[in-house]
């Protein structure tokens, strides 16, 4: 009864001590997420004006640049072609795959009416 008692206490200081050990990793985490370790600072987003008319912002510490409309629209293009074609793939791989399953069905049928 004591060897039990002592090893399960072992095992809750363990199990405590991995917790308290798991909080501080995530602290840690969130720190590093944030992008700055500094407690004051309290912005998520800052923006600057630059000379030329442009914009610099700044997101948790990592910067961003401006891009023109016309580029994204662009690449929204690109992307809906690229889903155009990805839709009839799909549609494709349903109808071989319905021919597939029809023909097993079928022929799954014609043998067991004979077994």
């Amino acid at each position: 009864m004591a060897r039990f008692t002592v090893t399960f206490l072992i095992m809750i200081v363990l199990f405590l001590g991995g917790v308290l050990v798991g909080m501080n990793q995530a602290s840690i985490g969130m720190i590093q997420m944030r992008g700055f370790s500094s407690g004051t600072f309290q912005e998520a987003v800052q923006t600057e004006k630059m000379e030329t008319g442009d914009y610099e912002v700044q997101v948790l510490g990592k910067d961003f640049a401006q891009v023109s409309v016309e580029e994204k629209q662009q690449q929204y293009e690109d992307h809906n072609e690229a889903r155009g074609l990805q839709k009839l793939a799909v549609t494709l791989e349903r109808v071989v795959n319905w021919v597939y399953n029809t023909i097993i069905y079928t022929i799954y049928h014609i043998f067991s009416a004979f077994f």
